[in-house]
């Protein structure tokens, strides 16, 4: 495993082995940038956007203001590298009032990030969204639905047949009242613009999928904090979003996390129980990831 700093360009690289990419702190698309597997050399990122990266605050009412986004473009965030982990952090802004970190560690054939979110007030239903831009060669989206009688079952995503059409998965009855108290706009209102399936996610995780060649980006997402999962299907590329949400209070940390683990499989069958099986270990975990100290 090997990361630096590039001057030009800007961003941390890495190399683990497996997977070869960039983490980039500033522009609106801050995140991992560049991600290519050592048996396929394609980026998998859209060009000039990136994977993980954090885009909108939300709470009701809010309407989509890109408030990470903006910080990072502006170069208001300040970013580190100590223990093979990169560190971007969100300084407060009126607004919200909370201070965020980002730490991404890339290892093996995974990126892990983990978020670190202090309110400066009570917020009460806020959530944070994220994006990942997965380049159109990975044309399947596939999310992991609770079934009636209590199992889970994996079915592919409704977000394609029209430019900018959305799928959703809410993680409960609460999340879908949060589709419509002003926070998304009518995104998630109009069938016109998205389809938000009738069946909650068992777990959450967004799988896409390269028919072509069985590799595949698996986005693990806290089993604790995520309230939504969707991707929005822009044509060139389709953005594999979710959302982490708690009602926060003023001092108290809210820590969530999420993995990305970039893999072939030979059959869909093999990915579906890989990554449940991936995604049921990474969640049990204790100690979990830890920002590594600086000091």
């Amino acid at each position: 495993m090997s990361i630096h700093w590039s001057w030009l360009p800007q961003f941390y690289e890495f190399d683990t082995g497996l997977l070869l990419g960039g983490i980039e702190p500033y522009t609106n698309y801050h995140g991992v940038c560049g991600l290519m597997h050592s048996e396929s050399r394609m980026n998998a990122v859209r060009p000039g956007k990136a994977f993980l990266n954090a885009e909108y605050y939300l709470r009701p009412g809010s309407g989509t203001q890109m408030l990470p986004r903006d910080l990072s473009r502006e170069a208001l965030v300040t970013h580190e590298l100590g223990d093979e982990r990169v560190t971007i952090r969100f300084p407060s802004e009126p607004e919200f009032g909370l201070d965020m970190s980002l730490t991404y560690r890339p290892h093996d054939d995974m990126v892990d990030m983990d978020v670190r979110i202090v309110p400066e007030r009570d917020i009460s239903r806020f959530d944070a969204f994220f994006a990942s831009y997965v380049c159109e060669a990975f044309g399947e989206t596939w999310v992991n639905l609770r079934t009636p009688g209590g199992g889970d079952e994996w079915t592919r995503l409704r977000n394609r047949g029209s430019v900018q059409r959305c799928g959703g998965v809410c993680g409960d009855d609460e999340m879908r009242e949060k589709l419509d108290d002003g926070r998304f706009g009518d995104l998630y209102t109009n069938p016109q613009k998205s389809i938000v399936e009738d069946a909650l996610f068992a777990r959450p995780l967004l799988v896409a999928r390269n028919a072509r060649d069985g590799f595949a980006l698996a986005f693990l997402c806290d089993p604790q904090f995520t309230t939504f999962v969707t991707a929005d299907y822009h044509g060139w590329d389709t953005a594999h979003d979710w959302c982490f949400g708690s009602d926060l209070v003023a001092g108290r940390e809210m820590h969530a996390r999420a993995r990305l683990i970039y893999r072939r499989f030979r059959a869909p069958q093999d990915m579906f129980e890989q990554v449940s099986q991936e995604f049921d270990r990474w969640s049990g975990e204790s100690g979990q990831f830890e920002t590594a100290s600086t000091e």
